[in-house]
């Protein structure tokens, strides 16, 4: 089978999963509450119970002949539709782009599409994504490289202590720690060198008093504000992102520095390592050029993973340092039953895992012409 032809059965595959996710996700925010809370989102405190019962119809979640708003709330008999039958008017409506309003804390219920609060904060948790993928990438890969070059001696160990504590430390705690170390402990001129929180900081010592404003084109504060010729803005923004980055950074490096250390091992002792060493080749050609293009297929993986996770919402970075981004939204969501986002919230997670893995899969036969779909 062709790549191309595996993508594009990939990418057929991935409705079937997103279809039967969509299912399991509805039963859960659906079935398994009292149907009023399908209405929470449209719902207001001057409607009448006879124009709440219309809503309930018009949503497709009473049916026509329940009498009243009273028999419905009580899921009398003959007042409820089906869930089946709730399930396929719901997709109809999502598929038609109608993901309903929001009922997030600081937003008039039936005023704010869930669909636009949706995009609006996702380039916020992309940039930390982004950002926390690429660090992890840049400390991991060396430190599995040397971890795995002087097995057994100091620099292992030193490694393995790195990746250990990153899989033991709580990410809110050293969030927190890293906040009073540079807030309280590392000033400048009476302010702390970096900033307690927030995407847009403007009050640590290295910061920007007034960045100005830029025009939003993406949604995403540093391309906007490069975009927009403002460094000021550009420089907050990227300041903004230090202590979130660092904290995902330290937290995920564990698995992949010993993923790679482990791949890096195994084909240091290989026998075209020891060919190559035989030709008299130097040992940085040995180790990057030969070892390292080949340990890093299952390091892919691990990165994709980790990236993928970060896309879904970094919950505890987006609340420990206040960021507005789509992983906050959806702890709100979910104490406000706000099913709408939270519906939309875990299908996007699919859509980005499943689209990750298939990125993966491809840059595996890139990097290693031996693997056929």
């Amino acid at each position: 089978m062709k790549l191309y032809e595996y993508v594009l059965r990939r990418l057929a595959l991935l409705v079937f999963v997103l279809l039967a996710l969509a299912a399991l996700i509805f039963y859960i925010t659906r079935g398994l509450l009292p149907p009023a809370y399908a209405l929470t989102q449209y719902v207001t405190p001057r409607m009448t119970s006879a124009e709440r019962l219309i809503l309930a119809q018009n949503l497709g979640v009473a049916t026509s002949s329940c009498p009243s708003y009273a028999a419905f709330a009580t899921s009398a008999k003959g007042c409820i539709v089906p869930l089946w039958g709730q399930f396929f008017g719901w997709l109809k409506t999502v598929l038609s782009g109608n993901w309903g309003y929001t009922v997030l804390p600081g937003y008039v219920a039936g005023t704010e599409t869930t669909w636009n609060v949706f995009w609006v904060r996702f380039p916020y948790t992309a940039e930390l994504a982004i950002g926390g993928t690429i660090l992890t990438i840049a400390i991991a890969i060396p430190l599995g490289i040397v971890s795995a070059t002087h097995a057994n001696k100091a620099p292992d160990h030193a490694s393995r202590v790195v990746a250990i504590s990153g899989y033991s430390i709580p990410q809110f705690w050293f969030g927190y720690i890293l906040q009073v170390v540079f807030v309280l402990y590392v000033a400048l001129n009476g302010r702390g060198l970096l900033p307690v929180g927030g995407p847009l900081p403007t009050s640590c010592a290295i910061c920007f008093a007034n960045p100005g404003s830029v025009v939003t084109r993406t949604g995403f504060p540093v391309i906007d504000a490069i975009l927009s010729g403002n460094f000021p803005y550009f420089w907050d923004s990227i300041v903004g992102l230090i202590l979130p980055t660092v904290t995902l950074a330290l937290t995920t490096i564990g698995a992949l520095t010993r993923i790679l250390r482990s791949s890096m091992v195994d084909a240091l002792h290989q026998d075209y390592i020891l060919l190559a060493r035989s030709k008299g080749l130097r040992d940085r050609v040995v180790v990057y050029r030969h070892a390292l293009r080949n340990a890093l297929l299952p390091a892919i993986t691990i990165a994709g993973l980790i990236l993928a996770f970060l896309l879904g919402g970094v919950v505890v970075i987006e609340y420990v340092f206040d960021f507005p981004g789509v992983g906050q939204a959806a702890v709100l969501a979910s104490t406000s039953f706000d099913l709408n986002f939270l519906e939309l919230y875990v299908l996007v997670t699919a859509v980005i895992i499943v689209l990750t893995n298939l990125v993966v899969d491809v840059l595996y036969a890139k990097l290693d012409p031996r693997i056929r779909y």
